[in-house]
């Protein structure tokens, strides 16, 4: 067998290799580790009061009573379920970027002092500034600053008054809207 030929059976059984590992990677799935919640295990033990402390606004409070939410501060009366459950969200929000806060310039993020604090009971989200490129908004919780989507900071910086119910909505019984 002469050089050449030698070459070709090498060439031909590293493609065979490259073709078998491009295989392998095709179809074997993905092993990503998984992502925790924003909050950890938040999910058996539920939440029972909302609080956000705004910067250049009242802040809001609402208290879970009688398996309905709450406002109870600045206004009184009660919440809108569909802009609770949304606030509740964050509790299971998945980020996949998250670092280190010490390793962070916090303030030049807007973390210290917050833009927004969202209090889950005694769990506190900061929220700073979003990222330029993508709009991705810095969320400290504890020591780990997270990278997640912006979708909750335009609704928790809203009128207050809007996440109350209409004055109609309120008169009904838990009963008469399960109807």
């Amino acid at each position: 067998m002469n050089v050449l030929t030698q070459r070709r059976w090498i060439n031909r059984g590293l493609l065979g290799l490259a073709v078998g590992l491009a295989v392998l990677a095709w179809f074997e799935p993905g092993r990503e580790l998984p992502i925790p919640p924003l909050l950890g295990m938040i999910a058996t033990d539920p939440i029972k009061r909302i609080e956000v402390l705004r910067v250049g606004q009242e802040a809001l409070a609402f208290e879970q009573q009688d398996g309905r939410w709450r406002m109870i501060a600045p206004n009184s009366g009660w919440a809108n379920p569909i802009l609770i459950r949304r606030v509740l969200e964050v509790a299971t929000l998945r980020c996949s970027l998250q670092y280190p806060a010490t390793e962070l310039d916090r303030p030049a993020l807007h973390l210290e002092p917050p833009r927004l604090r969202l209090r889950l009971d005694d769990r506190e989200i900061r929220f700073g500034a979003t990222t330029p490129t993508d709009g991705l908004r810095y969320l400290q919780v504890g020591a780990t600053v997270h990278l997640c989507p912006d979708r909750l900071y335009p609704l928790l910086t809203s009128a207050a008054a809007g996440f109350l119910t209409s004055a109609i909505e309120s008169l009904e019984s838990p009963a008469t809207k399960a109807e």
